[in-house]
């Protein structure tokens, strides 16, 4: 019985040697690890749901690689779409144009008398922020969105996407460029204020033609 016991011990400590324990380690990388989690999770899916399926085979295999890839794929554009939603929402600062009360009072085209006051004076900041000012009450006339003191380019820019979507794009980049020179103390050339003016009023003058436009054809 002591000599089978002997024998049993032997036997154990030669197992326990490291050149025999190697063949039950498990060796994989840890991203090996995870990918036949996924892999063998996703075969057990389709084996229970087509009985027909078989993971192990050479078109089993492939079908869940492609299964994971177009997964992963997904779930990489959606946190990307996240991240590039939450910085472009960020470049958006939370000041509100509208910062005086009786800015809201004026007309569009008190606003642009204005700028064209200040440009004349070479003032080309203040002469943007008039511009700006005055495109957004042009679009609250024209129910393109509603102008309150409390609301920021982000929520002016959010109402644009639901009424008007390619002017919503040309607006986030004006709205950009007004808080840069308003905000941010960007320096301003008449050149760079020509180029801002020009696409202000061709926003203006489509949705003033356009407006006409709809009057006569109501007539």
């Amino acid at each position: 019985m002591s000599s089978i016991r002997t024998e049993q011990e032997q036997l154990n400590d030669i197992l326990s040697k490291q050149e025999y324990q190697v063949y039950y380690e498990d060796n994989r990388s840890f991203l090996e690890r995870i990918w036949d989690r996924v892999t063998n999770w996703i075969g057990d899916i389709l084996t229970k749901l087509f009985d027909s399926f078989e993971p192990s085979s050479t078109a089993g295999n492939l079908i869940i690689v492609l299964i994971v890839l177009i997964v992963s794929a997904v779930v990489i554009f959606g946190v990307i779409a996240l991240i590039m939603f939450t910085a472009r929402k960020r470049r958006l600062s939370n000041q509100q144009p509208f910062n005086k009360n009786n800015e809201l009072d004026w007309n569009y085209d008190d606003h642009l008398q204005s700028a064209r006051d200040y440009e004349i004076q070479a003032d080309y900041r203040l002469a943007t922020r008039h511009q700006f000012l005055a495109l957004l009450l042009i679009f609250h006339e024209y129910r393109l969105l509603q102008a309150n003191q409390w609301k920021t380019n982000w929520d002016y820019y959010e109402e644009l996407k639901q009424t008007n979507k390619p002017l919503a794009v040309d607006f986030y980049n004006l709205a950009l460029f007004f808080e840069k020179v308003t905000y941010g103390e960007q320096s301003i050339t008449e050149e760079d204020y020509q180029t801002y003016k020009t696409q202000i009023n061709r926003w203006i003058d489509s949705i003033l033609h356009q407006s006409d436009t709809k009057e006569i054809g109501e007539r």
